[in-house]
């Protein structure tokens, strides 16, 4: 018996679908400006004591020998480790591209915004009573990536949604998207 992947044919193959060779267009967009921003010291010290505590309080639980009435601490233990993990590695970021506007609030996926759409570009002060505290802020029509005060970039779409991101450099980034 001869095994069937092994014995040659002689047919032609046609293709079922054809093959488009890529455009221009659809090349990686050239980056023009990129800036990231991490957490504040204090944020990552108060995600490093959350973690380490949460930690500590889940390894405690664990290993209690039988059942104790502390496994109801499993769970703020894990609330802890999570919100810990999420202040130790927060960083926002805003990239500008040839055709769009990438923002970054790690650790949730990047926002895609086409610079087509942009109708308003302004440098902005703000501070987390701006829009109402620090991290990613969602409002009625207002998206604020924040994690320090002072000066960032604020633009607003053809929907009329205003998005503010805090930068070291904002004047570059307003030289980009202008």
């Amino acid at each position: 018996m001869t095994d069937t992947m092994s014995v040659p044919t002689n047919r032609l193959v046609t293709a079922t679908r054809p093959v488009v060779a890529r455009s221009a267009s659809r090349r990686a967009a050239a980056t023009v400006h990129a800036d990231r921003e991490y957490a504040p010291a204090w944020m990552r010290a108060v995600g490093a004591v959350l973690l380490l505590g949460g930690l500590g309080l889940t390894a405690a639980v664990l290993g209690w020998p039988g059942e104790a009435p502390e496994a109801a601490l499993l769970v703020p233990a894990l609330v802890g480790v999570v919100v810990g993990f999420l202040l130790v590695v927060a960083r926002s970021g805003f990239t500008v591209t040839d055709t769009h506007v990438v923002l970054h609030f790690r650790p949730l996926p990047a926002r895609r915004i086409a610079r087509r759409r942009i109708a308003d570009v302004r440098l902005v002060e703000a501070d987390a009573s701006t829009y109402g505290g620090i991290g990613l802020r969602l409002g009625r029509g207002v998206r604020a990536l924040i994690l320090t005060p002072g000066l960032g970039i604020e633009f607003t779409d053809d929907r009329g949604r205003v998005t503010f991101v805090r930068t070291r450099r904002p004047e570059a980034a307003f030289r980009a998207l202008r």
